[in-house]
């Protein structure tokens, strides 16, 4: 759909900027980027590693910064106050492809509680390397494992992606409300070149990721899903989803895409 993504680029990956939105994760982010970085730096491309302190009360930003003073390819960006999730996701690209918007540079974004493991990188880089323009670290595909996620949580994630492809079918996702994901830089400089650095991501709960999956696929990218193993077993505090609201947000973001995906298809047709 749309068709304004150019599918005939290098598909070379050369850097990675891996992206942490954060709120209080304080007792998570410290060995968070010491084993991404480990992780990335065992990988060819060059990479760098972005932390977006969404005002965070405890000290989170300065975990980062002092592991930043010894490694400067690791960088805090910090809110002043919490601006919600979908607001810390933008603030993330524009600083990642501020440094090199091009189609060989992987944006990725990850949780920053130890729920998603780093390691998963190498195959997403793998996947991009092999055409993909947008790669979904997926829950739903052979080899995928989840250890200690609450039966209603389960329940909640299977109830979502019957319903996502039920309304939105996007080619080649099953995972549709995974932070977990992988960008070329070019991609979101599309992105934001069609919709605008506030029309991209407009909403600021958890429900932002659905939509700038769906913004993104009115692209037309090669969409591409590899396992992993999460993690929830690992996660030292508190989930800061308010369920209920987050449920009511995603039905709104599913039904008003569903809407927009269509008259994208009625557009090319």
């Amino acid at each position: 759909m749309g068709g304004e993504l150019n599918n005939q680029q290098d598909k070379h990956i050369e850097s990675v900027t891996l992206v942490l939105p954060a709120y209080n994760e304080s007792a998570a982010i410290g060995k968070l980027v010491n084993r991404a970085a480990g992780v990335l730096g065992g990988l060819r491309p060059e990479w760098h590693i972005i932390v977006v302190d969404d005002g965070s009360a405890d000290d989170t930003a300065a975990q980062v910064e002092a592991i930043a003073a010894r490694e400067p390819r690791v960088r805090a960006v910090k809110h002043g106050v919490n601006k919600g999730l979908g607001t810390a996701l933008v603030t993330g690209m524009m600083s990642a492809i501020e440094t090199d918007p091009s189609a060989q540079h992987l944006v990725v974004f990850m949780d920053a509680d130890l729920t998603h493991p780093p390691e998963t990188i190498a195959e997403m880089i793998k996947a991009a390397e092999d055409g993909a323009d947008l790669v979904i670290a997926s829950r739903f595909q052979p080899g995928s494992e989840q250890h200690g996620v609450p039966p209603f949580r389960m329940l909640m994630s299977w109830g979502a992606r019957h319903m996502f492809r039920q309304l939105l079918r996007l080619p080649g996702v099953h995972d549709y409300t995974c932070g977990f994901r992988g960008f070329r830089a070019s991609l979101i400089e599309a992105g934001l070149e069609r919709f605008g650095k506030h029309g991209l991501v407009t909403r600021k709960g958890f429900a932002c990721t659905d939509e700038l999956l769906v913004h993104l696929s009115m692209l037309g990218p090669k969409i591409q899903e590899v396992p992993f193993i999460l993690r929830y077993d690992l996660k030292p505090s508190p989930s800061k989803m308010k369920l209920g609201a987050t449920i009511m947000e995603t039905l709104k973001v599913m039904m008003e895409h569903r809407r927009r995906l269509r008259e994208a298809k009625k557009n090319d047709e």
